[in-house]
């Protein structure tokens, strides 16, 4: 090697004495020293191969991980798909035929029980031995085959609701059914009020409708994940009225969820499609969507602030989406759209924006009920924003589609005792086609 020559060379041209005694010494710290460098550049290799080693580990290690993620987001998104298509599918499909039978069959039976003072129930009427018209008789029949067809569904699909509430429901629903047709096959005897407690389930369809929700969005994640998109983030930066709900939901719930709504209900449900669907803008707790789905309506509901969504999904039966109004991407897809108190935390121009893309959601002929807090102008109060509205002001909002028609606006009283501020109410309809009764 160049260096052991060169330490030769020198200790030559030295005095032979001291090259004799120092001789081997420098040999052996030059041989030394050389083997120290290279025992060095060994470690420096071998340390490089292994963090090379370690990454190509990770990376594989990452990779596995991804491919059993996809593995198992696949398979889920396979079963999913098989829910929808061998259980939910046709629930649907059955469902919406007995109601459109249903609602024919029941439209003069209930003409003929106004006056009596008790509303109308066929399981009554058959035990009561009173007889039907030969159309309502037909349709009835058809509505007890379709109920066999559920019946035979629920049952051969045992195990693909997972949702104890729902499961419940269905239930519910079977032994209504079963004891319908025993009463219309005169296999029943003793009075009417024995049976009084075995009725339709009226949540059942708001539920399924959930159930069927949750498994889309959640298909949607899972294709999004087999995709590798990233799923879009609300906005909530600096938002204070959000803040202000994140932080006191629980507080708000105990102060609005006991609120007597009848009235305003009863204007909305006389124009909106019996056990229609229903999308609740701004739901807040959830206390108007437990009040449609109890009362035969499918919805979906939607809030910007994740707390008001948690409180509002603590309802077994509710779908609520954690989406902003800026957020919404329907079409024609409501007989109803509830708005109660949320478009008043918007500016008036973002109300209309709001307002355009609600009508958007809406069917023709569908109903918009919208509720805003009456006064001028703006202000903050308790970190919220609050738009004001009055009789004439309110028109600012939906003049502008000119695909709305106003059905009716009137002002109530708050029902909380300590709010200054009436209500201005309106209901708007989305215009074309025919009339809907």
């Amino acid at each position: 090697m160049p260096i052991i020559r060169d330490i030769l060379d020198w200790m030559q041209k030295q005095n032979p004495e001291l090259v004799k005694a120092w001789g081997p010494v420098l040999v052996g710290l030059g041989t030394m020293a050389i083997g120290f460098i290279a025992l060095l550049f060994s470690l420096v290799v071998n340390m490089c191969l292994l963090w090379f080693q370690r990454s190509q580990n990770k990376r594989q290690n990452a990779f596995n991980e991804r491919q059993l993620s996809l593995s198992k987001s696949k398979e889920e998104r396979d079963d999913i798909l098989k829910r929808l298509n061998t259980f939910y599918g046709p629930f649907i499909e059955l469902r919406t035929q007995s109601k459109l039978l249903y609602s024919k069959f029941e439209d003069e039976l209930l003409k003929k029980s106004a006056g009596t003072g008790k509303r109308f129930r066929t399981l009554r009427h058959l035990l009561e031995g009173k007889t039907f018209t030969p159309q309502e008789e037909n349709l009835l029949k058809q509505i007890l085959d379709i109920n066999k067809k559920l019946l035979k569904l629920i049952i051969s699909s045992s195990g693909v609701v997972d949702k104890l509430e729902l499961q419940d429901l269905l239930g519910k629903f079977g032994a209504h059914s079963r004891i319908l047709q025993l009463a219309y096959e005169k296999k029943l005897s003793g009075p009417p009020e024995l049976f009084e407690d075995i009725v339709f389930p009226l949540a059942l369809d708001g539920a399924v409708g959930s159930a069927i929700q949750r498994l889309k969005y959640r298909l949607k994640d899972l294709d999004d994940a087999i995709q590798g998109r990233q799923p879009k983030k609300l906005k909530k930066e600096g938002n204070s009225t959000l803040a202000y709900y994140d932080k006191n939901a629980d507080q708000y719930l105990n102060k609005t969820l006991f609120l007597d709504l009848s009235g305003l209900y009863k204007e909305f449900e006389a124009y909106v499609t019996k056990r229609g669907r229903i999308l609740d803008a701004g739901c807040g707790v959830g206390r108007d969507t437990r009040y449609f789905i109890e009362h035969g309506y499918t919805v979906i509901s939607l809030d910007a602030s994740k707390e008001m969504v948690r409180k509002c999904n603590e309802y077994p039966h509710a779908f609520c989406l954690n989406i902003s109004f800026e957020d919404l991407n329907f079409n024609e897809e409501f007989d109803g759209i509830w708005c109660c108190g949320s478009l008043l935390h918007l500016t008036s121009e973002e109300g209309k924006e709001a307002i355009r893309r609600l009508t958007t959601s809406l069917k023709v002929q569908g109903v918009m009920f919208v509720s805003l807090k009456k006064g001028e102008g703006n202000e903050e109060s308790e970190g919220r924003f609050f738009q004001y509205y009055n009789e004439s002001s309110v028109g600012e909002l939906y003049k502008g589609d000119l695909r709305l028609e106003v059905v009716k606006v009137w002002v109530t009283k708050s029902l909380v005792p300590e709010e200054r501020h009436d209500w201005v109410n309106l209901l708007l309809r989305r215009k074309g086609g025919s009339p809907r009764n």
